[in-house]
C-alpha cells in the first residue's frame, strides 16, 4: 500500500482512498510511523465509510499503534457511536484495553459518551473492569462526571448492567463514598437503589432504542423543562441533526450550566475545537469548576496542546494536591513535550502517594530510561 492513502484519509479525500483501495494490493500490515494503520486514521477522523471498506479488505479493529491504542477502544475514547457500532460488526476483542489498562466502556463513561456506553454494554464489554488507576467504568463516571442529566443516566446504565458499587479504588473508596465526598446528591440516591419515578422513564427506553422520532413527538408534546430540553437535544445528537441539538442544549444553557458540556461535545462532533474550548470555558466560569477545568485538559491533550493542560492540572492539583489521576495525566503530556525528568519527579510523588499501584513506577522507570537516552 502506499503512502498516499495515509495522508488521503488525513484529508478526508473519500474518492481517493476508495480508489486506492479498489486498484491496489492491500497490505492490512502497513503502518505509518506512529505505528497507526489506516484504519486508525479514519477511525480518528471519524469517516465511516472509509473504516467499513478497510474493515472489509481486512484491517483489524484490535490493531495497537506505538501508544497501545487500537481503532476499537479509539471511537469509544472519542464517542464515534457509528463508528462503533461499525466496528463491531468486525468482531472486536471487547476485553482490549489502552495503555492505562481501560477498555472500551472507561473512556466513554468518563467523558460522557452515553451512546457509546450503551452499545458497549449491550456488546457485553466487562462492565467491571478495573484499569491501572483502580476505578471501573462506574468510578469514572462518579468522579469524573458531574451530578447533571447526562451522568445520572450513565450511572443508570452502568447499575442496571450489574456494575458492582461496592468495588473500591486504590485509595479504599467506592463510588458511594466519591458521591457523597463530591456531593453529588442525584448519583448518591442512584446507588442507593432511590430511583425516583420520572415522566422520562419512556423517553429515555425510546431513546436507548433508537425511537428518536417517537422520543421527540413525545417530548414536544410536554412543558417546557431543563430535562425535557436535555432529552431532545440528546434526541437529535443521536439522530446526527446537531443543529437541532445545538438549539435545545443552547435553550437549556441559558438556565444551566451542566449544558455547557453537552454542547462542548456537540461542538466536538463538528470539528469546531474553538467553540469546544469557549464551552468548557463558559462552564468553569458559571458552574463546576473542576469538573470543566479537567475535561478541558483532556481535550486540549486529544488535540496536542500539551502546554496547556498542564496548566489546567496545575490549576486542579492546587485544590486537590493528592489527587495522583491528576498528576498522572500532567506527567504524560510533560512526557509528550520531552520533558521527561519533569515527568519522572511527578510519578516518583505520585508512587509516593499510592504505593499499591505499580502504573506510577512503571512509569517513573520508563521516564528514566528516557531520560538516559534522550536527555531532559
Amino acid at each position: 500500500m502506499t503512502k498516499t492513502i495515509f495522508d488521503s484519509i488525513k484529508q478526508k479525500q473519500l474518492d481517493a482512498v476508495l480508489d486506492e483501495l479498489s486498484t491496489h494490493a492491500i497490505d492490512v500490515h502497513s503502518v505509518n510511523e506512529e505505528g497507526q494503520t489506516p484504519l486508525h486514521l479514519a477511525v480518528a477522523t471519524n469517516q465511516v465509510a472509509i473504516a467499513a471498506v478497510l474493515l472489509n479488505k481486512g484491517f483489524s479493529p484490535n490493531t495497537k499503534d506505538h501508544t497501545m491504542l487500537s481503532p476499537f477502544i479509539a471511537a469509544a475514547a472519542n464517542g464515534f457511536s457509528e463508528m462503533f457500532q461499525l466496528l463491531l460488526c468486525y468482531s472486536p476483542d471487547l476485553t482490549q484495553v489502552n495503555r492505562f489498562g481501560g477498555s472500551a466502556l472507561l473512556p466513554s463513561s468518563e467523558k460522557g459518551f452515553i451512546r457509546v456506553v450503551q452499545q458497549a454494554l449491550d456488546a457485553g464489554v466487562p462492565v467491571n473492569h478495573v484499569n491501572r488507576l483502580g476505578w471501573t467504568a462506574l468510578l469514572e463516571a462518579v468522579v469524573l462526571g458531574d451530578d447533571g442529566f447526562l451522568y445520572r443516566d450513565i450511572v443508570e446504565e452502568l447499575v442496571t448492567s450489574q456494575a458492582d458499587i461496592s468495588i473500591k479504588d486504590f485509595d479504599q473508596k467506592d463510588a458511594c463514598e466519591y458521591a457523597t465526598e463530591f456531593k453529588k446528591e442525584t448519583i448518591e440516591c442512584l446507588l442507593n437503589a432511590a430511583y425516583p419515578t420520572s415522566p422520562f422513564t419512556e423517553i429515555k427506553t425510546l431513546i436507548r432504542a433508537n425511537n428518536c422520532y417517537q422520543s421527540i413527538q413525545k417530548l414536544l408534546k410536554m412543558d417546557e423543562s431543563l430535562e425535557q430540553l436535555y432529552y431532545l437535544g440528546l434526541s437529535y445528537e443521536c439522530l446526527n441533526q446537531l443543529d437541532a441539538a445545538r438549539y435545545y442544549y443552547a435553550k437549556g444553557f441559558q438556565q444551566d450550566t451542566q449544558f455547557a458540556y453537552y454542547l462542548a461535545n456537540l461542538y466536538k462532533k463538528i470539528g469546531d475545537q474553538k467553540q469546544v474550548i469557549a464551552f468548557f470555558d463558559k462552564g468553569a466560569q458559571k458552574g463546576n469548576r473542576s469538573f470543566f477545568i479537567y475535561h478541558k485538559s483532556n481535550y486540549l491533550r486529544e488535540i496536542g496542546r500539551h502546554q496547556e493542560a498542564i496548566l489546567m492540572m496545575d490549576e486542579l492539583l492546587k485544590q486537590a494536591p493528592n489527587r495522583v489521576d491528576y498528576l498522572f495525566h500532567k506527567a504524560n503530556s510533560l512526557r509528550s513535550l520531552g520533558k521527561h525528568h519533569a515527568a519522572y519527579e511527578i510519578m516518583i510523588e505520585a508512587d509516593k502517594l499510592q504505593p499499591a499501584n505499580s502504573l506510577f513506577s512503571e512509569h517513573a522507570a520508563q521516564s528514566q530510561k528516557l531520560i538516559e537516552k534522550n536527555g531532559g
